[in-house]
């Protein structure tokens, strides 16, 4: 028996905005090729352009002369590559969505700063069946720059995968769907990410009516099982929206220290080492000699000053963890990476992190404000001694450990087979099991690394009974009490002081990433009968 007919065919399919010419959407370079042909054409009633032809110089490829060097063989072979996109509108209106189909290798050809970032993703959030999602990408605001793709072949809900927790960036969903409408009127496989991949209608009528079925989802919620896939969303490079997020940021960076919201963040992932940095150096931002402690927000505020915004990715800083400045402990890392910068805008809050702005909804963000409160409302159980100017963090620590008591353990790394670039168990240890993390934010600086550090010191304590071992001899060598080490810790304790004098660390003083990483080691360690307390630091 013969086959069917088919009626629509798997398609690549991008959205994109700002395209006042539908060819505007294709990058210049491409138009300008003579090997690259455009076609203004009709597709129904809609005006469209179609660009086609071979990407590539044409010539032989480049890898040619190496083969040659290798093996004495010439090789011939050209690189090219076709490709195409056919570009179109719903409606005449310059402010709608531009779609763009693409063939072969035409996404190539599209000018990515004007592409609709995740718009397959949120496609597919509406349209995806919540039990059987095949495939997620995501990535975790915290220190690690890590990406993770897990795949479960039979399909799965979100559990499966393990998701669903605050601050997780998911930039690609795979899974079966099914979306009312479409000329295919049956279930398939949908891939989103920037891109989608989706079965459209082979006729110009039925293509037109299948993107007309997609735009109405796309203003519809997402299902209510997948919509906290859409907590974050990174902003595009290029765009028009990261372009007026970097011109605020541009006249914030231009206001006096004591009016400036600028805040200096830490980029954990460019440390090569575990050690504490002592100095830095700027290099490209003024004189490099070496700088005691860390960078600041007053810093930040100075080396922009007279200077554009371009000058927060030529300007770098160098951490080292000698006062002399001669023992590196991070690459020359982009002063933009420093910056921690908020604003809202149109019913949306907008964070830079890590050097990428963040789209957060402001629904998302109330929930995150209200764990964040009542993680800050339970009781520490521990009253902190006070904090006197002009103590650092070494002085400090030094009092406190007298005043409760404690064991001193700051700048103190266990180094362990497991952790064998060594990890700092805490600063005090004030009873058995109590584990105080202290930390000054004397610059507005997001606590994501005092968070993130107490998560790692109770995972290691925990479950390394090397580590354990070694603390508990190591705590002997200070003067404590071995057995104040148990099997496990029994609480963590953030104890934090305030910016200024007579302040008070509340939930509202941290950034939003600040918050996440919070909320993510709250909930880890709590898990594993962990207590996680809050504790603000008088200062005087």
């Amino acid at each position: 028996m013969a086959q069917p007919k088919a009626s629509a065919q798997a398609t690549t399919l991008y959205r994109l905005r700002h395209t006042s010419n539908l060819e505007d959407a294709v990058k210049k370079k491409y138009r300008n090729d003579s090997a690259i042909t455009t076609d203004k054409c009709k597709v129904g009633s809609k005006d469209a352009v179609l660009i086609h032809g071979s990407i590539g110089s044409g010539g032989t490829v480049k890898w040619a002369g190496r083969v040659h060097q290798l093996t004495g063989v010439k090789v011939t072979t050209e690189n090219t590559t076709a490709g195409g996109v056919l570009l179109l509108r719903l409606n005449n209106d310059e402010a709608a969505a531009t779609w763009a189909l693409c063939w072969g290798m035409g996404w190539l050809l599209l000018d990515q700063g004007l592409v609709e970032s995740g718009f397959g993703q949120r496609l597919a959030l509406r349209s995806a069946d919540p039990d059987l999602l095949s495939s997620l990408t995501r990535t975790v605001l915290d220190e690690r720059a890590k990406v993770d793709r897990s795949s479960i072949p039979t399909g799965s809900g979100l559990s499966g995968f393990g998701i669903g927790g605050f601050g997780e960036l998911v930039t690609r969903v795979v899974g079966k769907a099914e979306i009312k409408g479409l000329t295919i009127d049956k279930s398939f496989r949908v891939r989103g990410a920037d891109a989608v991949s989706v079965p459209l209608g082979l006729t110009a009528e039925t293509l037109i009516s299948d993107l007309e079925v997609i735009d109405e989802l796309l203003a519809q919620d997402p299902l209510p099982e997948l919509e906290v896939l859409e907590q974050l969303v990174p902003v595009k490079k290029k765009t028009a929206l990261h372009d007026k997020l970097d011109a605020h940021l541009e006249a914030e960076l231009l206001k006096a220290p004591g009016l400036s919201t600028i805040a200096v963040t830490w980029p954990h992932e460019h440390l090569n080492e575990n050690l504490p940095p002592e100095s830095f150096k700027v290099r490209r931002g003024g004189s490099p000699s070496v700088r005691a402690d860390l960078p600041t927000a007053v810093l930040i505020l100075e080396l922009m000053k007279g200077r554009n915004i371009e000058s927060l990715d030529v300007i770098k800083i160098q951490l080292f963890s000698d006062a002399e400045g001669t023992n590196p402990v991070s690459t020359d890392i982009p002063l933009r990476k420093w910056v921690a910068y908020e604003k809202e805008e149109s019913g949306q809050r907008y964070f830079l992190y890590n050097g990428q702005w963040f789209a957060m909804d402001l629904d998302y963000a109330k929930q995150l404000d209200e764990r964040v409160k009542q993680i800050f409302a339970m009781g520490a159980d521990i009253t902190m001694p006070v904090w006197h100017a002009p103590d650092d963090e070494e002085a400090y620590n030094k009092k406190a450990s007298t005043s409760l008591g404690a064991v001193l353990m700051d700048r103190k790394l266990v180094q362990t087979t497991q952790n064998k670039r060594g990890f700092e168990p805490s600063d005090l240890i004030t009873e058995k099991d109590i584990y105080v993390h202290v930390k000054s934010a004397s610059s507005s600086a997001p606590l994501s690394h005092l968070f993130s550090q107490g998560g790692n010191s109770a995972h290691a304590l925990q479950y390394d009974e090397e580590a354990r071992t070694k603390l508990r001899k190591r705590v002997t060598e200070r003067g404590g009490n071995g057995d104040l080490i148990g099997a496990r810790p029994r609480r963590v304790v953030y104890a934090i002081r305030p910016k200024k004098q007579g302040g008070t660390v509340t939930a509202d003083t941290l950034f939003s990433f600040s918050k996440v990483s919070l909320v993510r080691v709250f909930d880890e360690l709590e898990s594993r009968g962990i207590e996680v307390r809050v504790v603000s630091v008088d200062y005087v």
